[in-house]
């Protein structure tokens, strides 16, 4: 977790890009806190548009969320739209539709734009295990389709979806041709190279730890070197400790999930598993995630906890719920796993917002990041370069804050087993 092969996405890297630390004062047009997925594809659209952008990562390039997730590239937003469209005025509900279906677009546009080699394979499924969950996802597929997606298929029960996921554990499910997964780490250094050929300034082990407002606000570091720009962006998620504002902490908690990587398969047994090599989740509240990689690696996460803690053996767990799917994975080994923070709000509806007028942020992705970072991103351009107010309408969606005080995480904890009892009694 503290080197540089924090996950084995990294590992696979055969060209790791690295880059110096800032070693004095600079100005630029645009500052950038956080060198993951949202931070690079701010500065490629910013850049691309003339603006001079420094971006500073206090660790590498995709050292947190984005460098630890399982890959999966999901159409719409992490909550289903109906909570959306309580949060939002009903004259902007197409708009906020068109914009969640915009974020896997963005992302497969710019791999074709820039040749990006990051193993994009589309094809998803969501997978119910009571009756409930199959429920949610027909209503899922009736309000999808009432806005003309027309990429869901329902698979209706345990021989339907079997054709996609061999397991007897689910009893139905929907296969979404308009999602799918991709290598995270591949996709982001592939960002980073685009930046870098626009010119973006990326600084890693650079720690910005406050920001001094003003018409042009600074950003100072831990080496006291200082940043003037005329916008700053928060891009780091659960990942901004100290320099964060309350505005964004009190929205936001930090959720540790787990991922493994198995030792390769051999293609008659993925075949078997997954034929159709779609990316998996279920429908429960801490749910359990998973695809099979360009190596024929099992990736596989889960194991959800509500702490800054990483868990201690979160292999174990991992394996359990593996093999509860695929008993046929008993007795096959491991190559890695590892853990990392997300950034979630209560009502899982990404967080975007402004500070004042020149300090923006994005968070709160709550596990749907690889696709909405690329959104986010585009939305705060739109906004610095005032071609849009979509920013603005959809920053004004409402959030709570999340409740217990200094008792926070012991509450969020308490929660979160409810949640698990409940799936676990399927009901």
């Amino acid at each position: 977790m503290n080197n540089r092969y924090n996950s084995i996405y990294t590992k696979d890297l055969s060209n790791k890009l690295a880059f110096n630390s800032l070693q004095g004062d600079i100005e630029c047009d645009v500052s950038i806190v956080g060198g993951g997925l949202t931070g690079l594809s701010s500065a490629i659209e910013l850049a691309e548009a003339g603006l001079e952008v420094c971006i500073l990562e206090k660790d590498y390039i995709g050292y947190g969320a984005s460098g630890r997730n399982g890959g999966h590239l999901v159409q719409g937003w992490s909550s289903d739209f109906s909570k959306i469209k309580k949060n939002i005025d009903k004259k902007y509900h197409s708009m906020a539709w068109d914009a969640g279906i915009e974020a896997v677009s963005i992302v497969k546009k710019r791999i074709k734009k820039y040749n990006i080699n990051c193993d994009l394979q589309m094809g998803y499924v969501y997978a119910a295990l009571s009756t409930r969950q199959l429920s949610e996802l027909y209503e899922m597929e009736k309000e999808w389709s009432h806005y003309g997606y027309k990429h869901l298929k329902i698979l209706k029960d345990r021989n339907s979806i079997k054709k996609y996921v061999n397991t007897d554990r689910y009893i139905g499910g929907i296969f979404d041709s308009g999602s799918g997964h991709l290598h995270p780490m591949k996709y982001l250094h592939g960002l980073a190279n685009i930046a870098k050929s626009l010119g973006v300034k990326v600084f890693e082990k650079t720690k910005a730890i406050k920001s001094l407002d003003g018409q042009f606000p600074v950003l100072v570091t831990s080496e006291n070197h200082k940043i003037k720009s005329s916008k700053i962006l928060f891009c780091g998620n659960a990942y901004l400790e100290n320099v964060a504002t309350k505005k964004m902490t009190d929205k936001l908690a930090p959720a540790i999930s787990s991922v493994m990587a198995t030792e390769p398969l051999d293609k008659d047994k993925i075949k078997n598993l997954i034929p159709k090599n779609c990316a998996v989740a279920d429908c429960n509240t801490a749910l359990n995630y998973y695809r099979f990689d360009y190596k024929n690696r099992l990736i596989f996460g889960g194991s959800s906890i509500y702490s800054n803690i990483d868990p201690k053996d979160a292999t174990s767990s991992l394996f359990k719920k593996m093999t509860y799917l695929f008993p046929s994975l008993n007795n096959i080994g491991i190559e890695m796993s590892w853990s990392g923070k997300i950034g979630i709000t209560l009502s899982r509806i990404p967080h975007f917002g402004k500070i004042n007028n020149n300090i923006y942020f994005a968070q709160g992705y709550s596990g749907h990041g690889v696709a909405l970072t690329g959104l986010a991103a585009k939305l705060i351009a739109e906004s610095i370069l005032n071609k849009t107010n979509r920013f603005e309408i959809l920053s004004e969606m409402k959030h709570l804050t999340f409740p217990g005080g200094m008792f926070r995480t012991p509450v969020l904890v308490l929660g979160m087993s409810w949640f698990k009892f409940k799936d676990w009694l399927k009901i």
